[in-house]
């Protein structure tokens, strides 16, 4: 059991200090959150250019495929083309062979030595006219057919290498946007633990401000307190010296001892009717007294740096095991006949054990 104590250095200005450290966490616990707010603005900013970029990089890409399938077929085309130039090559070929052979007129005993200057102006002729007249217009389309493919695929080819360009440059865009989503990612991280640990120095303040109130409190309470030194021999309420007897319970040995009549201030003997109902008879004195040691009779005292509370100040894991035996399971500490109950049976307790009946309590010296 905790011991109250009758003095306190804790001074208004500290509750002042606790509120500045409180409104200045309070503000820090702004700022973080509107950094969180930015950085989580940002970073949507961010991921909506990404999801833009990679919209268009799949529209390209769609595109090139298309674009892809039109130079297969080109090239079909193209070979197609090839191979008909070819054949039409060879007929034309063939053809000025023929011209040659009738410009001739089939005679073998030309000769071609003698004769070489005129012969060959007129096969020449023959050919050429022939050639122009039977292959003329073959050759016309072919060309044709052949430049046109020609065009188109080097439209292709420019089309291929600008969307070469535009891939790389949007690669590059979208890995930039990467790189920057990542770091925005992490910013946001960052402004989220410094939120965090803001709002716990926040709730730290926050705690700070109750503990130092509860300190002033307790100590005008203190203040406010009769003490609990025994009254001077010269009034008529002079606690007398107590007689004692000794009782051996097993091999341990205890002492019960006998006050007398008792002076106690009217905040400790307002209990008196309730401590008489639970305490035993030879127990009711000593029992005010430690009460008035304790808690000095306020029902709601509390020890701020133990939590002890009550009239005979339980500490909160002594009342937990305590106060349902003495068959107030759901009461407060505060709730004045649950903290007389319970200091009861837990003083009968230890007598049953062969202990000291206020063993429990550290008020126990007064008794002495």
């Amino acid at each position: 059991m905790a011991v109250t104590l009758t003095t306190m250095p804790v001074a208004a200005q500290d509750v002042e200090k606790a509120q500045r450290q409180l409104d200045s966490a309070a503000q820090k616990a702004r700022e973080a959150e509107s950094l969180v707010d930015e950085a989580v603005a940002n970073r949507a900013e961010i991921e909506a250019q990404l999801a833009e970029s990679i919209a268009r990089s799949q529209d390209l890409a769609a595109a090139l495929t298309e674009v892809g399938s039109n130079l297969d077929s080109l090239r079909d085309r193209v070979s197609q083309a090839d191979l008909q130039i070819a054949g039409i090559t060879q007929q034309l070929q063939d053809t000025a062979v023929e011209s040659y052979m009738d410009a001739l007129g089939g005679s073998t005993s030309l000769s071609l030595v003698s004769t070489a200057s005129v012969e060959e102006a007129l096969v020449v002729s023959t050919v050429i006219s022939d050639f122009i007249r039977r292959g003329r217009v073959d050759a016309a389309e072919l060309f044709a057919r052949r430049q046109s493919l020609e065009d188109l695929q080097q439209i292709y080819l420019d089309q291929e290498t600008e969307y070469q360009r535009l891939k790389e440059s949007l690669d590059a865009e979208i890995q930039h946007l990467v790189e920057l989503y990542e770091e925005a990612d992490e910013q946001v991280a960052q402004a989220i633990r410094r939120q965090q640990q803001a709002a716990s120095e926040y709730q730290a303040a926050l705690s700070g401000v109750q503990q130092a109130h509860l300190r002033e409190e307790e100590r005008r309470r203190q203040e406010e307190r009769p003490g609990i030194t025994t009254p001077p021999a010269t009034t008529t309420t002079t606690r007398p010296r107590a007689s004692t007897t000794t009782t051996t319970v097993g091999t341990t040995t205890s002492t019960t001892t006998s006050q007398g009549n008792w002076s106690f201030p009217p905040a400790v003997e307002r209990w008196r009717g309730l401590v008489e109902q639970y305490f035993p008879a030879s127990r009711v004195d000593e029992a005010l007294a430690i009460m008035r040691c304790e808690s000095g009779g306020d029902p709601d005292a509390l020890n701020p740096y133990s939590d002890a509370a009550g009239l005979f100040q339980f500490l909160p894991s002594t009342w937990a095991t305590t106060a349902p035996k003495a068959g107030f399971p759901d009461a407060s500490p505060f709730d004045a006949e649950a903290n007389i109950a319970s200091a009861a049976w837990l003083g009968k307790r230890y007598e049953a054990l062969g202990e000291y009946f206020w063993r429990a309590w550290s008020c126990r010296r007064v008794l002495q």
